[in-house]
């Protein structure tokens, strides 16, 4: 992990330095767009009858806003809710450019689960948090100028100790991107 941010934050000032040669402050742009995904969560929990799993359908919808800093890199945020499994979230990705219209992006966001399956028990009598911090990863392509999909893999909340009876909530969602 600490190789692949080392590699990344190279990157990101070498491509930085080369980009303010040429007038990087002018080339900076920023789009809106509005998007929606299907994500196929795997729920995992331990309740009186011991381990369970399960797997849910939930539907997003949100706006992302990107912001290009040089030729090849892009700040990526996004906020949006979800029904199905309910919860809401502010993510920040950074994006490569693989081509004009291909990206991959990595980032971090903030989750507020709302969903009444979410029962997590806190340690030692303590009242579990609703809020969990997540990362998520995935590739998007435009396919024109209004249209694009997108791919990502979500991890909301990692395995745990199921004997305290934490959860962990991880998953694959496709989406489309309208501008």
């Amino acid at each position: 992990m600490k190789k692949t941010i080392i590699i990344l934050l190279s990157l990101i000032i070498y491509s930085s330095s080369a980009q303010t040669r040429y007038g990087s402050s002018k080339n900076i742009k920023s789009q809106t767009n509005i998007f929606g995904e299907v994500a196929f969560l795997e729920a995992e929990y331990s309740n009186d009858d011991g381990f369970k799993n399960k797997n849910i359908v939930s539907y997003i919808l949100g706006l992302t806003s990107t912001t290009n800093l040089n030729k090849t890199f892009d700040i990526i945020g996004s906020i949006g809710f979800s029904e199905g499994f309910d919860y809401t979230f502010a993510t920040s990705n950074l994006g490569i450019k693989l081509s004009n219209n291909l990206h991959i992006f990595y980032g971090v966001g903030t989750y507020y689960i709302s969903d009444k399956r979410w029962g997590v028990v806190g340690l030692n009598g303590n009242e579990a948090s609703r809020f969990e911090f997540g990362m998520n990863s995935g590739i998007k392509l435009h396919l024109s100028n209004n249209f694009g999909i997108v791919v990502k893999y979500n991890f909301i909340e990692k395995k745990e100790d199921f004997s305290v009876g934490s959860m962990s909530l991880n998953g694959l969602s496709f989406g489309i991107i309208l501008k």
